[in-house]
């Protein structure tokens, strides 16, 4: 039998607008109206309509982009080794669930900061920073993206390792130039009770250590033992007690208006990023000779 389209303009069946209005599939509705041989054209029109209107309600569907920041040479947490440190590898699984791309430039710490923070809509911010040294440049941190934690490295057997900040009175450090070292460090840098020794980065800090021109290096944890291994700095050890707690680090955002969208994907990102298992898988293959 032969369908006979209704004449006039009727109004759509009630169950097309209960459908639409629960916002239960329009794949299945279609299949409904195909299985039971109805093709009521004027309820498709409206079931077409409710669905223009369900992907409307959505909003927009957000842009790919790829995204400029900057980092320093600061392993394994980021610069010019594999994947560059780990730290970008949970920024880029970060931005991955957003359909972002993100291009990292390695410079020395001040100037990552400063090419950061001026860069406008272009480079939109600079990591591994500090709360402290984000504040200083007049920047917006995203979420934690790592942990770091500082010590005290000196020359094995050049002297007792320190057991209080009275201990390291009037004792030469080396830190490198631009660094947060942590508020016990920085208040005896600032009342000027030790002497400051400033390095261009960890590796010149470190060697420093070595060869006694410095009585301490303030370096990382994780930093020290990357670089001892790889540059073979054993002569060098790390006192048993660090000078910092577990501190967070975080992207620093400048104030542009693509800066604060791409802070708010990156936060959204790291809720699904386990940034622990991240840090310790690739911290085992560098170990282990392996590429992360």
């Amino acid at each position: 039998m032969r369908f006979s389209p209704p004449r006039g303009n009727p109004e759509p069946p009630v169950w097309t607008g209960f459908w639409c209005q629960n916002g239960l599939s329009i794949h299945l509705l279609l299949l409904d109206l195909l299985t039971h041989c109805s093709p009521c054209l004027h309820a498709l029109r409206w079931v077409l309509r409710c669905g223009l209107l369900l992907a409307w309600g959505l909003g927009p569907v957000a842009r790919a982009e790829e995204l400029q920041l900057t980092t320093l040479d600061w392993p394994p947490y980021s610069g010019a080794i594999a994947q560059q440190g780990f730290l970008s590898v949970v920024l880029r699984q970060a931005y991955a669930h957003s359909g972002h791309t993100v291009q990292v430039q390695v410079y020395p710490w001040n100037r990552a900061v400063k090419t950061a923070m001026g860069g406008g809509d272009t480079v939109l911010g600079f990591y591994s920073a500090s709360r402290a040294e984000c504040n200083a440049a007049k920047g917006i941190t995203s979420d934690p993206i790592g942990y770091y934690q500082f010590g005290l490295a000196q020359r094995k057997g050049s002297m007792p390792q320190w057991q209080s900040t009275k201990d390291l009175g009037g004792k030469r450090i080396g830190v490198v130039e631009g660094y947060d070292n942590g508020p016990e460090l920085t208040a005896l840098m600032e009342s000027k009770a030790v002497q400051v020794d400033v390095a261009m980065n960890d590796l010149a800090n470190l060697r420093k250590a070595l060869a006694q021109r410095v009585d301490y290096a303030s370096v990382d944890l994780q930093v020290f033992s990357y670089l001892q291994r790889e540059h073979g700095l054993h002569g060098l050890e790390l006192a048993k007690q660090p000078t910092t707690g577990r501190l967070p680090l975080y992207v620093c955002f400048n104030s542009s208006p693509r800066a604060q969208a791409m802070l708010q994907a990156l936060n959204a990102g790291l809720k699904k990023v386990d940034i622990q298992a991240v840090a310790q898988s690739y911290v085992r293959a560098s170990t282990a000779g392996k590429r992360p």
